[in-house]
């Protein structure tokens, strides 16, 4: 029978915790994890490829996970990137936001919404319009797009964030009617919740023909806790509700709320891996 010594407890307890601080402070933060869904029409015979990215939280130096992401979408070739906010850090700056999305094939089309962060740093809207324009982006204020992929129509809307910004639902689907593949951005989940009202109050006033099909919300914020033990998430940002990851809503429109890419406040992540996620819309 082994005997367990004091030494013997004390190298198992500073060996896991070495393992924990590898695992926080690199593999969770670095090495990402890319989830797959197949989302839309189950018996279409024809798919877009959508790659999510959601805060980013670019910070004042390129690390190389940014560098290792680019690649990896260039490899993936997606036909529409999507992205919900927070590409700059409170204290980051235009620069190697700038770096990041330039190492991405410009031909690839992306369209973008702004988060939290991105209103609380020292980057001005103009700059963050600058940034997107130069790297064939669109950002969306309150704003919806249609875009032509493969001979199918899809209309992107996004709404601006609501902690630091100034959301306009109403506004960014004046325009906008039934649309055949409809998909919603917001930076927070707990903002579909005053959006789903809306869209309720608007379709009540509208014929059948008229009324909103949105799909899909995709949404990021919460960084899947960046903390969570066991599933519990001690530590939620501002505007969570009791949100965390993964799939939401019994039916359409469905919620996806992504873990994210990058870190702040704190600068690693602990049960809660950065996530790119790509979806196969049937169109």
């Amino acid at each position: 029978m082994k005997i367990i010594t004091k030494r013997n407890l004390i190298i198992t307890a500073l060996t896991g915790i070495a393992i924990s601080l590898l695992d926080s402070l690199i593999l969770e933060k670095y090495f990402f994890e890319i989830k797959t869904y197949d989302i839309g029409k189950k018996t279409a015979q024809q798919t877009i490829k959508l790659l999510f990215l959601t805060d980013l939280h670019i910070k004042k130096f390129l690390d190389p996970s940014y560098k290792r992401l680019a690649r990896k979408i260039n490899e993936m070739d997606p036909d529409l990137i999507l992205i919900s906010g927070d590409v700059i850090d409170e204290d980051g700056i235009y620069a190697p936001a700038h770096q990041f999305f330039s190492m991405i094939r410009y031909s690839i089309p992306k369209v973008a919404i702004m988060g939290n962060h991105d209103h609380k740093n020292r980057v001005r809207i103009g700059t963050y319009q600058k940034l997107f324009d130069q790297n064939n982006c669109q950002l969306l204020l309150n704003e919806s797009k249609a875009f032509s992929i493969s001979g199918k129509r899809l209309m992107i809307t996004g709404v601006d964030d609501f902690i630091n910004g100034t959301p306009s639902f109403s506004k960014a689907i004046k325009h906008v009617e039934r649309e055949e593949n409809h998909l919603l951005l917001v930076h927070s989940p707990l903002q579909q919740e005053t959006i789903l009202k809306e869209m309720q109050q608007i379709n009540s006033t509208r014929c059948e023909e008229k009324k909103l099909n949105i799909q899909y919300i995709f949404a990021g914020h919460n960084h899947g806790g960046q903390v969570c033990i066991f599933g519990f998430a001690p530590i939620l940002p501002k505007m969570s509700g009791d949100y965390l990851k993964g799939w939401y809503n019994k039916h359409a429109p469905y919620l996806y709320l992504s873990r994210g890419f990058g870190t702040s406040t704190l600068p690693f992540r602990f049960g809660a891996r950065s996530e790119v996620t790509v979806f196969y819309l049937g169109v």
